[in-house]
């Protein structure tokens, strides 16, 4: 089990809203954590085998304008694995692919990690080497992955945050003060 959250704000994101959101998270899992934090443009990832709360004392969010966490109870694979980085694309994903050496074969895109997660990045790296419309990336995923997903997907150098489930287990909200 994971949880998995995020805030994304015009100016600087609200730390009392973000730590509510990651205790809620926590809930799904405290062996390992992780956590992408973009200040001006620039993405700094970060991986702990510890609990959530003990990752956030050691993060400055000061001027943070975009972050998402993870927070997992180990049930496959033992070190802490996400957020999976791959080719400027960025994701933290809740669930289990069962197909994911039929996604490899079918991508032609070499694995680089051993997390079933990254299959989702090789899908969006295929999608976007074919030119297709981006707007329908998150029904190609979803199309091609048998088992759990629910993910958040950054592409920072197209601007676009997706937030993929087919399980009805993703949430999103909004704050007064957030965009």
């Amino acid at each position: 089990m994971c949880g998995i959250f995020g805030s994304i704000s015009k100016d600087q994101i609200n730390i009392n809203n973000l730590r509510k959101l990651s205790t809620y998270a926590r809930q799904r899992g405290r062996d390992s954590s992780g956590l992408v934090n973009c200040i001006n443009n620039k993405y700094e990832i970060t991986r702990a085998d510890f609990d959530i709360n003990k990752l956030f004392k050691k993060i400055n969010f000061s001027n943070s304008q975009f972050v998402m966490g993870h927070s997992r109870l180990i049930t496959n694979g033992l070190s802490d694995n996400q957020p999976v980085v791959r080719d400027g694309i960025i994701l933290i994903h809740n669930g289990i692919i069962v197909n994911e050496n039929e996604i490899w074969n079918k991508t032609r895109i070499k694995r680089k990690y051993k997390i079933d997660s990254e299959a989702i990045i090789g899908l969006a790296i295929d999608f976007i080497k074919k030119n297709k419309n981006i707007d329908e990336l998150h029904d190609y995923i979803l199309k091609n992955c048998k088992g759990t997903v629910s993910c958040a997907l950054a592409i920072p150098k197209l601007g676009k945050l997706f937030l993929i489930s087919n399980n009805g287990s993703l949430y999103k909200g909004y704050f007064k003060d957030s965009i």
